[in-house]
């Protein structure tokens, strides 16, 4: 399982930011600060993990470890919950149920009388 510390740093490199270039967005004096964050040495608050997920555009839950880590950018994947997906699933699949009658029927119809016996 990873750790707070690993899901930023993940997030800051995927996001293209340096240690530094996010201390200045978080107004902190240096790199340090995220460095500790990075390495687990101290945690941030959390009114800097919410500007942390801002920046980063991702979601505190995310950085906590909550949500599933997404190796591609996140407007590659769309959140569903499961009972929806679910019924999505069902309609699709009696779609292709109706499909596959309309071809059957199309079939039967186009046999010879020799080849439907």
């Amino acid at each position: 399982m990873t750790t707070l510390g690993e899901r930023l740093k993940k997030c800051r490199n995927t996001a293209g930011l340096s240690q530094n270039v996010l201390a200045i967005a978080l107004n902190k004096k240096g790199r340090a600060t995220i460095s500790g964050w990075e390495n687990n040495r101290s945690d941030p608050s959390l009114s800097d993990l919410r500007k942390v997920a801002e920046i980063l555009k991702t979601t505190v839950s995310h950085l906590m470890g909550e949500t599933p880590m997404f190796e591609e950018p996140r407007e590659n994947y769309t959140i569903i919950k499961k009972d929806d997906l679910i019924e999505l699933q069902r309609k699709a699949l009696e779609r292709e149920e109706e499909k596959n009658k309309s071809l059957a029927e199309e079939l039967g119809k186009s046999r010879t009388p020799e080849e439907k016996k």
